[in-house]
Parts: C-alpha cells; structure tokens; sequence
C-alpha cells in the first residue's frame, strides 16, 4: 500500500467488513467502481473501495490488521491513475495475486521473504 499510495490512487477491499471503521472521508464508494470490482458474486461479501494515500495507508492497515487479512478480506484490489496495479484474490492465493508495472521487483522481493507471497514471475514484455 505504501509504495502505490498517491493522488488518484483507490484501494477495495471485500469480504467481512463489519468491524472495519473506516473514516467518511476515506470512503469512496460502498460498490464497484469503473475498474473496481467486486470479484465474488455469491455470497456477496461487504466491499468498499477508498482513497489510498500516504495519510490514509496507517488507518487502513490498522482496520485489516484487526479483522485479519487471511481472515476476513478476501480480495484487495489497487488502482492507480486508472490502471489496475494490484490484485490479490481468493485470499492472497499464490496463483491469484497480480501485479502491474508499479510495483517494484524489490517490495515483491520483501513480500516473497515476509511469507506474504509465495512467489512471482516477471511477465516478458510484448513489444
């Protein structure tokens, strides 16, 4: 979240959110968004979609944290400037989690080391 954190930058998330509290200002949208959308249709988890900001990464994270990332989220998607940089779904599942060309091989790296992520290829580019 850190390191996509910016000016039109919107994080969703989706599973259980009832104990999540997240700030009115914070909030976009409680549905999907142009490019934000919800990836499980039945049940049909909470979702919300926020402003993702170097101010609002702590806040966010602490809400995950309490309610648990493996737990209670199920899906986290991170757009910016319109672009789709992060998707991790079906919990983080090694064959779900997708990245765009804003994330650095180098947080890849400290996510693979901290366990968060089993492993990640690098897509050869199609030019």
């Amino acid at each position: 979240m850190i390191e996509l954190a910016g000016d039109n930058v919107l994080i969703s998330l989706e599973g259980d959110l009832a104990q999540c509290r997240f700030l009115d200002d914070m909030v976009i949208s409680w549905d999907e968004t142009a490019n934000l959308k919800r990836q499980t249709r039945v049940p049909k988890d909470d979702f919300i979609v926020l402003r993702l900001t170097s101010e609002t990464v702590g806040p966010i994270f602490e809400q995950v944290a309490a309610v648990g990332l493996a737990r209670a989220i199920v899906h986290v998607q991170i757009e910016r400037n319109g672009v789709i940089e992060l998707g991790a779904y079906d919990n983080f599942h090694p064959e779900c989690v997708v990245t765009g060309s804003g994330v650095s091989p180098t947080l890849l790296d400290e996510l693979k080391e901290e366990r968060i992520i089993r492993d990640y290829q690098i897509a050869a580019s199609s030019s």
